[in-house]
């Protein structure tokens, strides 16, 4: 069943994705754009199926699928839940922007099949399908990227294509010698290296963390992040956000567990190291942003920073709570960031910019809005019972006994970053500006915003019930 359901979701995005541009490119020309529903369908259709599933294969383990090319059980079907979310909140909030570009039908094809190709990441259970799902997402990123047709959107395509580019040479650098090791392209076959040919072993794990490293933005593979996440249009950033990177931490996670059976008490230290200069570095610099942003780009960077800490607990005795406390961080940052940035999309769509100056007195104009932003803000520091205090809670709780100087730098940077998820809030409800338009809560983006602001409240409600369940 459960393959035959995969298969289903698999048929329908791929429709979607073609069906798409082909209706408004050829068909209708122009004068009737109808991707943006297509595409609203199409992820509506796949949430149910993977709702169903997440259902069936709650608190279950993996199980392979299509001859052990894929491994699904209730980790995989939630994690690829929450990107089902997230897409369709990008869709929606596109209705009043991105519908209107000449690139929005291929946006849609590219977010559905961006979608698709995050869910083999997460599910993976072979090398040879990584490759080809690492590429399909990587490929449909830069294009994403640079779909606005203006010069930030074409630098910061260029440059994110030349890090990501390196990063597959990386990539595929680790998996060969893995390969070459074990003549199996067999995920599960990593755990039958232990102790054999130590330092070619940690010459592939060198290579696999750096290909991470530059997806993701962490410290010192960052470089591209700022120029994109900081520049391009985010309603663009949004889908990177909400969906690429939540396909990639998830395969991170998932690549942990062949890995904790072979690596060395050494391997937590070098992850808990990138880990305090990926936060230290992104909360120090967002703390002297006055862009919004810049200053969320260098928050995603620390937020990296905070999942290694569940990443270095994971890799020793606190494996289980430390793989739960990334997954419930990444609903967190997902549906965070994704709000945030479509709220920066749609000051800018009201002639507004993105400088926290222009923030001023917004609550009088936009009141509703404002109170959804401060919540989310209010998540990414933390603050209970929202998902980001439980899954910070959980990040730090599982290293609080293996790595307790890790956890006690992640609580100062935690502080740190009240500093500049703070200002946006004074600025918008106690600070005097100039009349900025008023809010239309018809417009798709203010809705997107505040069903953003509703996940991450009920998610701090319901998801620490279930997040034992996660990684069983």
């Amino acid at each position: 069943m459960i393959e035959s359901t995969f298969t289903l979701i698999s048929f329908i995005l791929i429709g979607v994705g073609l069906l798409s541009p082909t209706l408004d490119f050829t068909i209708l020309k122009g004068k009737k754009i109808v991707s943006p529903y297509i595409t609203l369908l199409g992820l509506g259709a796949s949430g149910i199926i993977l709702l169903f599933l997440s259902i069936v294969k709650f608190g279950q383990s993996t199980a392979p699928i299509y001859g052990g090319m894929l491994q699904v059980g209730f980790y995989e079907m939630f994690l690829s839940l929450i990107i089902t979310i997230g897409a369709i909140l990008v869709t929606i909030a596109s209705l009043s922007g991105v519908k209107y570009w000449p690139t929005s039908p291929s946006f849609y094809s590219l977010l559905s099949l961006g979608v698709l190709g995050s869910y083999f990441l997460i599910s993976v259970g072979d090398f040879v399908l990584l490759i080809g799902a690492w590429a399909l997402v990587s490929v449909i990123s830069y294009v994403m990227v640079g779909l606005k047709k203006n010069r930030a959107s074409a630098e910061g395509a260029a440059k994110y294509a030349l890090m990501g580019i390196l990063a597959s040479v990386l990539l595929l650098y680790g998996i060969a010698i893995l390969y070459g090791m074990t003549e199996d392209t067999s995920l599960s076959m990593i755990s039958t290296l232990a102790g054999t040919r130590e330092l070619m072993l940690v010459l592939s794990l060198v290579f696999l963390v750096s290909a991470f490293g530059f997806k993701i933005g962490i410290v010192p593979f960052h470089g591209w992040l700022p120029d994109v996440y900081g520049k391009v249009h985010p309603a663009l950033i949004a889908f990177l956000t909400g969906v690429v990177t939540v396909g990639v931490v998830g395969l991170i996670v998932k690549i942990l567990f062949p890995l904790a059976a072979i690596v060395g008490d050494q391997w937590p230290i070098l992850i808990g190291l990138l880990s305090i200069f990926t936060m230290t570095f992104g909360n120090i610099v967002a703390l002297i942003q006055r862009n919004f942003q810049r200053m969320m780009a260098y928050s995603s960077i620390a937020h990296m920073g905070y999942i290694f800490v569940g990443s270095a607990a994971a890799l020793s005795a606190g494996r289980a709570v430390g793989l739960q406390g990334i997954v419930l961080h990444l609903g967190s940052y997902a549906f965070a960031k994704i709000g945030l940035f479509i709220f920066l999309a749609y000051i800018l769509r009201k002639g507004l910019s993105v400088q926290l100056d222009d923030l001023k007195g917004l609550s009088r104009s936009m009141p509703i809005v404002s109170v959804a932003i401060g919540i989310i803000l209010l998540n990414l520091i933390g603050i209970p019972p929202l998902l980001g205090f439980w899954s910070k809670l959980y990040l730090f709780s599982a290293g609080i006994e293996v790595t307790p100087w890790l956890v006690l730098i992640a609580i100062i940077n935690s502080g740190i970053s009240v500093g500049y998820y703070i200002r946006p809030i004074r600025y918008m409800f106690f600070e005097k500006g100039s009349d900025a338009p008023n809010e239309r809560l018809k417009d798709s983006e203010p809705m997107t915003i505040l069903i953003a602001s509703i996940l991450l409240i009920a998610g701090g409600l319901i998801l620490p019930l279930i997040a034992p369940y996660l990684i069983p």
